[in-house]
């Protein structure tokens, strides 16, 4: 006689939430050989979720929701491989496609069974649904096994583990973000890639990426043509463990000079160490200004302040600024003659798409231990040197794109030209703009 898992052609299924095989054999017990149990313990959330340099710690899913679905992979030595998916309805799981079935007489084993909500079964394959993206949900392995009373099935994730890390991106944006994400391996993936997402922030404003991040692994996230943030690893992070990535914003566009002030007073009187701002290009020497002036009240030199929307930085403008330990120009093109001076507590300035910088742009910053920029194309040093003579305390990060700078018969312009950079001498020996530096990464080389 053939026992069959096929609820469509049978009664409601009644499913119990629980894990231990006393009470599975209590509650088959009474039911009927076409009535049979799917038994599902607890979602396996995140045990370390230490997401928490934005508000309140975010655990993320914590338990199953109705939507959830598994998929089982059944094989029966008579009967050979069957496939299923279930889906839970917020009390039950019912039969969404597929089958199982197996002889009476025989005890069927279940070779796979996965959460993996952007996968479904196709030829006894997993693959993608239409419209999805590895690497945008979970994608785990649990255990399956037949009751003892052969009633039901039991389904554990109490022993799964994850091969990759949870990315929470934390937005305050309205509508989708697009999220860049290079030299990645998202879930159920080999090797590395890089993937361009459309995401749309959850009712927390939080949207996930779920993959192996590694050292020189980037993220950067974007609302239409501004660039929220744009993070660059330093260190591979573990896996089977939560991160955040802040990319919420404070718009400063259209504001007047006080409240300019006022509303970067508020941030830090918030607690905020981590100040986002999204300018315009029309901003006034006056309105820098007041940045730099409400920063003066931070309590600590701790502050990592990023600036987005500003592709010129004119000259002076961020000079002298108070309290800062990081300077993010996420989409700055040029940099202005002492533009970034006289900033004695700055250790990192990112600017990823800087193609152009003038003289004395990083002289007086004498606590600089990194720099990153984008692809540079003209540097000059007509007034002053661009930076100052202890270069060589300073870890130097080229885009992949970076050509090779000649020199002028003068010796204070130089030209890209078109040759990789990475392929160059000056490469080789650690100079750049005819100065030398304690490590230069150029793309994923390090020398």
């Amino acid at each position: 006689m053939k026992k069959i898992f096929q609820y469509i052609m049978l009664a409601v299924v009644t499913i119990v939430m629980a894990s231990c095989t006393s009470d599975i054999e209590e509650t088959t017990a009474t039911t009927g050989k076409s009535n049979v149990q799917l038994v599902v313990g607890e979602f396996p959330a995140f045990g370390d979720s230490q997401t928490r340099t934005i508000g309140t710690p975010d655990e993320g899913k914590t338990s199953w929701a109705e939507g959830d679905e598994l998929l089982l992979k059944m094989t029966s030595k008579t009967l050979g491989t069957k496939y299923a998916a279930f889906k839970y309805n917020g009390s039950n799981w019912e039969l969404a496609s597929g089958e199982l079935s197996y002889k009476e007489d025989e005890v069927p084993t279940f070779p796979h069974v996965y959460y993996a909500p952007n996968y479904k079964w196709e030829a006894g394959k997993l693959v993608l649904k239409e419209g999805k993206a590895a690497g945008t949900d979970e994608y785990i392995e649990g255990k399956a096994n037949i009751t003892p009373n052969g009633q039901g099935i039991n389904v554990s994730f109490a022993d799964a583990t994850r091969n990759y890390s949870r990315l929470r991106i934390a937005t305050n944006q309205d509508g989708s973000v697009t999220v860049i994400a290079k030299f990645i391996t998202p879930a159920n993936t080999r090797g590395y890639s890089d993937n361009t997402y459309t995401l749309t922030p959850d009712e927390k404003g939080n949207v996930y990426l779920y993959g192996k991040f590694f050292k020189y692994s980037s993220i950067i996230v974007k609302n239409a043509d501004v660039t929220l943030v744009d993070y660059f690893f330093q260190k591979e992070i573990e896996t089977n463990k939560s991160y955040v990535l802040d990319a919420t914003v404070v718009s400063l566009v259209g504001l007047s000079t006080e409240e300019i002030q006022s509303t970067i007073k508020n941030e830090l009187n918030k607690g905020k160490a981590d100040i986002r701002l999204v300018l315009s290009d029309d901003m006034t020497n006056d309105d820098m200004d007041a940045i730099k002036s409400a920063l003066e009240y931070a309590k600590d030199d701790n502050i990592n302040l990023t600036i987005m929307g500003l592709k010129k930085v004119g000259n002076y403008a961020l000079a002298g600024i108070s309290n800062i330990k990081s300077l993010k120009l996420t989409d700055t093109e040029e940099i202005g003659e002492f533009a970034i001076c006289d900033n004695e507590t700055l250790q990192v300035f990112e600017a990823p798409k800087l193609r152009t910088i003038y003289s004395g742009a990083f002289l007086y910053c004498p606590h600089l231990q990194t720099l990153r920029f984008g692809p540079i194309e003209n540097a000059e040093e007509f007034n002053s040197p661009i930076f100052d003579n202890e270069t060589d305390r300073i870890d130097l990060i080229l885009s992949s794109d970076q050509k090779e700078l000649k020199e002028d018969r003068n010796g204070s312009l130089w030209e890209a030209s078109q040759t990789p950079y990475a392929d160059s001498y000056d490469h080789n020996t650690k100079h750049f703009i005819n100065n030398y530096f304690k490590s230069i990464i150029c793309g994923h080389s390090k020398h």
